[in-house]
């Protein structure tokens, strides 16, 4: 598979790794004043703009995890992976 065609899928594996963290803290929780009266999108806007920004960060990092593997990216399987660990990587690095 050539650049164009694995692309995707890092970006797939990335967006996985962004998704997951924003819908755990976006579960509910016991009410308290703070969301009281708050729209759905106020609520949610400070949970996932960190996210957000770590995402199209994550996005530019994606062409180089696809141009640095070569043909270590043989299919779509190992390009989701390599998307999801790279970016798992770093969001416990800029955690920890």
């Amino acid at each position: 598979m050539g650049f164009i065609e694995i692309y995707p899928y890092v970006v797939l594996g990335i967006a996985f790794s962004v998704i997951i963290p924003i819908l755990r803290q976006a579960l509910p929780k016991p009410k308290t004043g703070a969301f009281v009266g708050k729209s759905l999108a106020e609520r949610i806007w400070p949970i996932m703009k960190p996210y957000l920004i770590l995402a199209i960060f994550s996005l530019i990092i994606g062409v180089f995890v696809v141009a640095l593997s070569g043909d270590g990216l043989a299919d779509w399987v190992k390009a989701i992976l390599a998307g999801f660990t790279w970016d798992s990587i770093l969001q416990k690095g800029v955690k920890g």
